[in-house]
């Protein structure tokens, strides 16, 4: 379809942007019931939306106009900028972003959107493509609350636990890429580390079963650290930043010897000799709270 046949509103939803996580929300939003349209530069991967009950448009000017709400989920900012750019009149259509980016980017294209006429939510997406539609899965948004009060209905089909967590149109990008810098690097130190247990014999089996342990302590630990660091007291009566150091130290040294090359286990050394540099070998793990920020920056805490 062309979109030109289409008259304004005559749809739920429009989505832009259909790579696996795009081509994810027009799918759960059609399985739940809502009239979708679906945009994408390469318009193929539209059209393969078509069998899920998605229309698939060929302007993206005609998919705006065809939906109340667009969601846009494509790379950038700058992609997000680039493909909707085409699009000068809005009309109080609002405009909710998925893209990845900074903050800055966040409040920069806010401006930008709210320019042309559009009303605009930041998204932020916790969960996969296969999560969708699950009770489990997380989008926080943040934006004027009255646009979530608005859309809530339709936007909480796509995951579950999902909420409206600040007016600041900004914060939900904060979250996303703050809970990004502890996950990202957590699973890439599990790649690192289960490569080298199962090169060094252990079984898929006993991997399994004894990864259990420590993400047990990673859900109560992450308590712990958010009232050190929100108290600064930082004292241990379990482990301190010394001792850390020096059994990350001697776990570096057979990784590497084994042939790995223990890039975040190196980065987290790194780190913990850098706390105990500073006097902070004493205190509990999560001193290195005081060295974490770059010289100058401002302790709020």
């Amino acid at each position: 379809m062309t979109g030109s046949e289409l008259s304004p509103h005559t749809h739920d939803v429009t989505v832009i942007g259909c790579g696996l996580m795009g081509a994810g929300l027009a799918r759960q939003f059609a399985k739940s019931g809502f009239r979708v349209v679906a945009w994408n530069r390469t318009h193929e991967r539209a059209e393969a939306l078509a069998g899920d009950g998605v229309t698939p448009v060929r302007a993206v000017v005609d998919a705006v106009r065809a939906a109340p709400l667009v969601v846009s989920c494509t790379s950038t900012y700058d992609t997000t900028r680039s493909a909707l750019d085409p699009v000068d009149q809005w009309h109080g259509t609002t405009l909710v972003n998925l893209a990845n980016g900074t903050p800055d980017e966040a409040d920069a294209f806010e401006r930008w959107a709210r320019a042309r006429g559009a009303r605009t939510l930041e998204g932020g997406i916790f969960c996969y493509p296969q999560d969708l539609g699950s009770a489990e899965a997380t989008i926080y948004y943040s934006g004027p609350a009255m646009l979530w009060t608005e859309h809530e209905r339709t936007l909480t089909v796509l995951a579950g636990s999902s909420r409206h967590v600040s007016e600041q149109t900004r914060t939900a990008n904060v979250m996303f890429v703050g809970i990004s810098a502890f996950f990202i690097p957590a699973m890439s130190a599990y790649v690192e580390a289960a490569t080298y247990l199962l090169d060094q014999g252990v079984s898929p089996d006993t991997l399994r079963e004894i990864t259990v342990p420590p993400l047990r302590t990673i859900t109560y630990t992450t308590e712990e650290t958010t009232e050190a660091i929100t108290t600064g007291r930082y004292d241990s009566d379990q482990a301190t930043v010394a001792l850390y150091a020096e059994t990350s130290a001697i776990c570096l040294d057979a990784v590497r010897a084994a042939g790995h090359r223990a890039r975040l286990l190196a980065a987290a050394v790194e780190n913990l000799d850098r706390a105990e540099a500073a006097g902070l070998g004493g205190l509990g793990f999560y001193a290195q709270a005081k060295t974490a920020r770059d010289p100058g920056t401002t302790d709020t805490h």
